[in-house]
């Protein structure tokens, strides 16, 4: 299948692609990475790699798609949302449907509960009949012995909890409903539930046809940290990494708060302040080797320097990575990063090439291309609020670059 489809290769937007095959379509997640291009990497990129890592592995489609390619043995990733790592977990382990069919047939009976969870705001994202619903539902599968299997059924849960809740359908910001359609909005839980456990099973016995034998492994943690990985272990990278300051951009923190909290997650508030560039740098030297990125801190500081500090932050940060991932990296190794260009106090950020040239300061890196693509179906807001001031609103980005190198 999968070399049939490499061969009728047109371009990079995939504009008609069904990106919800095997277990792609567990869950909805910010900015996701389409399984065709980290497919497409991986067969032009990945002939001769044994391991493949994403460092950003948001819900796991590298890991999804490194998992049905038969040369790849090993394939890690790593994320500091627990959310993003749950579902990619439960995305690339291989369970019994027939199980999870019998199962999911006793949780759809399920009565009573433990109680419903104590967090700030409940009553204002929860109608009280969808909170006890959802809290009997939890009670259950709580009870689950095998945690794989109760993993799988937590994602579904999850996915739930986001599509019943009184906030706004297509936002990943926590925005509450007008009250106009709050009054209508009565949605069954477990009907809901049932649907997504059902698609979800369906993904998995496609899933399970299609995988092969590679291990894999999704960990919570920071890649801007010492990664668990052997020096010059991995042949392989492909990521689509944050862009920037999730202030403005994408707010992985806020969409995932609900289900976290739900979860039993603690801490959940705090998440897009520990994720790359949450802190504003507290100065204004730019010391990356990176000609582009001193250039284009020292224009937007001249508009805006407290602006031009929250980018300078993300690099800062981003910097970190680079040293951990250039470790990991082995000879002859592929970097493939699908990033965007964003713009901040109408000044044009050229992620792809500062990126491109902090690997380079760090080794002997050749870059082989960058491609093109325009994005069709990326979930991200197709406008947002740069200053986060009422009313003011810029176009995000319609196109991606996908840069390779190659460690010499």
């Amino acid at each position: 299948m999968i070399e049939k489809e490499q061969e009728s290769f047109i371009n990079w937007d995939f504009k008609e692609a069904e990106t919800k095959q095997f277990t792609h379509g567990y869950h909805t997640y910010p900015a996701m990475m389409i399984p065709q291009i980290a497919r497409r990497l991986i067969y032009l990129y990945g002939k001769n790699a044994k391991t493949l890592l994403d460092p950003f592995c948001g819900s796991g489609t590298s890991i999804v798609e490194a998992s049905l390619t038969p040369q790849i043995k090993e394939a890690f990733g790593f994320d500091l949302n627990p959310l993003a790592v749950l579902i990619a977990k439960v995305k690339t382990t291989p369970l019994d449907t027939a199980e999870l069919g019998r199962i999911l047939d006793k949780l759809l009976v399920a009565q009573g509960h433990n109680g419903v969870p104590d967090f700030k705001n409940i009553e204002f994202w929860f109608k009280p009949q969808v909170t006890e619903r959802l809290a009997t539902l939890k009670t259950a599968i709580n009870k689950i012995k095998n945690k794989d299997v109760k993993d799988f059924f937590l994602v579904a849960f999850s996915e739930t909890v986001r599509n019943v809740s009184n906030t706004r359908n297509g936002e990943f910001k926590l925005y509450r409903m007008a009250e106009k359609s709050l009054e209508k909005h009565n949605p069954w839980v477990f009907k809901e539930f049932e649907k997504i456990v059902l698609k979800n099973i369906h993904g998995m016995k496609e899933y399970n046809k299609a995988r092969h034998k590679t291990k894999t492994t999704a960990t919570l943690g920071s890649s801007m940290l010492d990664l668990p990985l052997k020096p010059q272990s991995i042949n392989l990278i492909v990521t689509s990494p944050p862009y920037g300051d999730s202030r403005t951009t994408v707010a992985y923190g806020q969409f995932s708060r609900l289900a976290l909290q739900w979860l039993d997650y603690e801490d959940v508030a705090s998440l897009d302040n520990r994720l790359m560039g949450g802190k504003a740098s507290k100065e204004l030297e730019v010391k990356i080797n990176s000609p582009t990125l001193k250039s284009i801190i020292k224009e937007i500081a001249e508009k805006d320097e407290k602006r031009a500090r929250e980018v300078l932050s993300f690099y800062d940060d981003f910097d970190q990575c680079v040293d951990q991932l250039n470790k990991a990296m082995a000879k002859d190794g592929y970097v493939c990063f699908v990033v965007g260009n964003r713009t901040v106090k109408g000044v044009n950020i050229p992620t792809d090439k500062i990126m491109a040239e902090m690997f380079k300061a760090k080794a002997d890196y050749e870059h082989i291309t960058t491609h093109l693509r325009n994005i069709p179906n990326k979930r991200m807001p197709s406008l947002n609020s740069p200053t986060n001031k009422v009313g003011e609103k810029v176009t995000t980005m319609c196109n991606e670059f996908i840069f390779v190198l190659r460690k010499n």
